[in-house]
């Protein structure tokens, strides 16, 4: 698998599973496939938390199984895979989903005006729920400032555009040339 992919792929277990997420995913990698016992005996963790691991990524579209019955038992075995083909389908769909909230948060933080106490952990909060609290914090009671959500705002704007940009849905904006003056100018 290329490394682009590869690192992709496990960024997304780790949003969906944590580490032992990721751990599944590269032991399929190097296994190819798998039941989920065998997982569970490769990666050291626990076969239900292996299981759960595996279904997270099947809801994803991240991995697969075969169902093979033992004609013996009569048991059934899954097979589990990894299934990539469909990577940068899901890619762009949570970056469309990251890009949705995004400008949600964006449209927040720009039409409210928020008051804050300066406290660190202290709620900011809008206009009106400041003036339910006549201005004073809720916590601990000191007067009410208007919040610079600036740098806020600055941080979703710049976010937004690279997802546009990564997207395709906005195109790289050209830096400005340094060409040198000639002696006529």
């Amino acid at each position: 698998m290329a490394k682009r992919k590869n690192k992709e792929l496990l960024e997304i277990a780790q949003e969906i599973g944590g580490d032992e997420a990721v751990e599944v995913v590269k032991a399929l990698e190097k296994i190819k496939e798998a039941t989920d016992e065998e997982l569970a005996e490769a990666t050291g963790i626990r076969v239900n938390t292996v299981r759960r691991i595996l279904y997270l990524l099947n809801d994803e579209g991240l991995a697969d199984f075969k169902r093979i019955r033992d004609p013996e038992t009569g048991w059934y075995y899954y097979y589990w895979h990894l299934e990539t083909k469909k990577l940068p389908e899901i890619l762009r769909s949570r970056k469309m989903a990251e890009l949705k909230k995004l400008k949600e948060m964006l449209e927040e933080e720009t039409s409210e005006i928020y008051y804050w106490c300066g406290t660190e952990g202290h709620p900011k909060l809008t206009f009106d729920e400041a003036m339910e609290y006549e201005f004073q914090c809720p916590i601990c009671g000191k007067m009410l400032m208007q919040y610079d959500n600036t740098h806020i705002v600055e941080e979703l704007k710049r976010r937004i555009e690279e997802l546009e940009i990564e997207l395709g849905l906005k195109k790289k904006p050209k830096k400005p040339s340094r060409r040198k003056k000639s002696k006529s100018e």
